[in-house]
């Protein structure tokens, strides 16, 4: 019988760690013979997705608790391993990313995870982790040395606008770095105390959609806090982004490119459709990533209130 709260029901919280305590009893990770029956698979999902908190941290915790409990290289411990490993990665809820860069690290660069993939496969998953690590919740977000629309006419009067090979790119690069330097527009020296980072293209279509959305939503922010729009178009077609930023009224942003092609936009902020938003703190530290316009606003002020508590 459970003591009951000052209200005078029943202690949900001891009802709950009662429950969690007691989830797994009889269940014996050692016995592979327990993945044939009809009731294991769901038990995981359920214990995962309901019983536990759903912190990042503490769901990882959970995994090494139960991976320890099984024989290593038995049938247990590999669908254990290739149940979390897609589902962490592929989760949809913001910062459960690094649930699966920690099964990355323990399991898979140590060689833990041998018998479930590959030497090619795991390789190449621990290449995708090197590419979200820097990209988690609570990182500071890397650093950008871009251009802005005032000195691209200088930049591809150097012959950026007309190389064609990585070699003729680093060659213009290193013969005009004096030059350069003092023209780029970098994230780092942007002074604000929320800074929305925005990765964009002028030819998609779903941009065409969300950017003028940001541009009223960045109206309104900009009275009540201090705000600033990183806008990074992702392509190079000077002439078309500048005409689309004088049509569409961007012109309240930070717009800027990256004609030099030192920054490896796509690999180094995991770019592989647009828009992708990320909203950073006055540290550049990441506090919420690839969002749509709609949160922006609901962030930014759920933070700020935050801090004045």
């Amino acid at each position: 019988m459970f003591q009951k709260a000052s209200n005078g029901r029943p202690d949900s919280v001891a009802q709950y760690k009662y429950y969690k305590a007691h989830f797994w009893d009889d269940v014996n990770f050692k016995d592979d013979r327990l993945l044939r029956t009809p009731f294991f698979a769901d038990r995981v999902k359920r214990y995962f997705d309901r019983v536990i908190l759903q912190v990042p941290d503490t769901i990882s915790v959970e995994i090494d608790r139960m991976m320890s409990q099984c024989v290593p290289g038995s049938d247990m411990y590999k669908f254990l391993l290739a149940y979390f490993m897609p589902t962490y990665e592929q989760s949809k809820i913001m910062g459960f990313d690094r649930v699966f860069c920690n099964l990355v690290d323990k399991y898979v660069r140590t060689g833990l995870a041998k018998g479930v993939y590959d030497e090619k496969t795991a390789q190449k998953i621990i290449e995708r982790v090197d590419i979200l690590k820097p990209l988690l919740l609570g990182s500071q977000a890397p650093d950008l040395l871009m251009i802005d629309t005032v000195n691209s006419k200088a930049v591809n009067k150097m012959g950026f606008d007309t190389a064609k090979t990585s070699q003729s790119v680093t060659k213009l690069y290193y013969d005009n770095v004096q030059k350069l330097t003092p023209l780029f527009t970098t994230l780092y020296g942007t002074k604000a105390k929320y800074t929305v980072l925005v990765f964009w293209d002028v030819d998609c279509g779903h941009c065409k959609t969300e950017m003028p959305k940001l541009v009223d939503a960045y109206k309104e922010l900009k009275k009540k806090y201090d705000v600033k729009v990183f806008c990074v178009y992702t392509q190079h077609e000077y002439d078309k982004w500048r005409k689309y930023l004088i049509e569409n009224k961007l012109d309240d942003f930070i717009n800027v490119w990256d004609p030099v092609h030192i920054n490896n936009i796509k690999t180094k902020y995991d770019i592989f459709s647009t828009p992708v938003i990320y909203l950073l703190d006055k540290d550049k530290v990441i506090k919420a990533k690839r969002l749509s316009v709609e949160q922006v606003p609901e962030l930014i002020k759920a933070l700020d209130a935050q801090e004045k508590k």
